[in-house]
């Protein structure tokens, strides 16, 4: 598989690139900004970015959604719930201060639970974990969940901006997220990667949920 992270924007956002191999169709995950870094890494590997995915609607992550569609041709997979970020004023501010002209994006598809995005032979299954914002979502293939802003090393996404909640949460968390393998890599919207494993044993936050979440392998 490859994976490549780069850390974009103001606020240090992670955006990823993923895709079965080198010269293969890819998705691209949270681009803040930095548009031209974004597309010249996918250039470099060779790639066809095909679908650009957004955690959430909070403008450290949708910031460069537009521009970047623009660039490559691909359509931008939000949330409903979420889904204004991507045309308002504070976006647009923000990808201007990062050297892009953030617009909306001409190519919008909404994302619900349960759905599948494919490039290629990848498949990432969608999952609706809200909490940080009502439209929070995570994508998940085995080994492997890209989380936007619901969990940290050690910590979670803040739930006391619009729109957040900490029992839902926490509720996102034990039902969709607490019955992955305890080796999954959590990839994060900022810092360093962890392991559910790790988060189970340590995060101070997490501490006390049950494991109502359906099992994967």
């Amino acid at each position: 598989m490859f994976l490549d992270t780069l850390s974009v924007g103001m606020l240090a956002t992670n955006c990823y690139i993923l895709a079965s191999d080198k010269r293969t169709p890819a998705v691209v995950i949270d681009p803040a900004g930095e548009v031209r870094s974004i597309v010249s890494r996918l250039h470099k590997a060779e790639l066809e970015c095909v679908a650009i995915l957004c955690s959430h609607g909070h403008v450290d992550h949708v910031a460069g959604a537009g521009p970047l569609s623009d660039a490559v041709g691909a359509p931008v997979f939000i949330h409903a719930a979420d889904a204004g970020a991507l045309a308002s004023p504070r976006t647009k501010l923000i990808g201007l201060a990062g050297g892009v002209l953030s617009t909306r994006p001409r190519q919008v598809r909404y994302l619900e639970d349960g759905d599948r995005v494919e490039a290629g032979e990848l498949v990432l299954e969608v999952l609706h974990t809200p909490g940080h914002t009502p439209g929070g979502l995570s994508f998940y293939l085995p080994g492997y969940l890209f989380c936007g802003d619901l969990i940290f090393q050690g910590s979670i996404g803040r739930t006391d901006l619009k729109g957040g909640s900490l029992q839902t949460l926490l509720r996102s968390v034990e039902e969709k997220v607490w019955g992955l393998p305890d080796q999954t890599r959590i990839m994060p919207g900022h810092g360093p990667a962890t392991t559910l494993g790790e988060e189970k044993a340590h995060n101070p936050f997490l501490r006390g949920l049950g494991t109502r979440g359906a099992g994967r392998t």
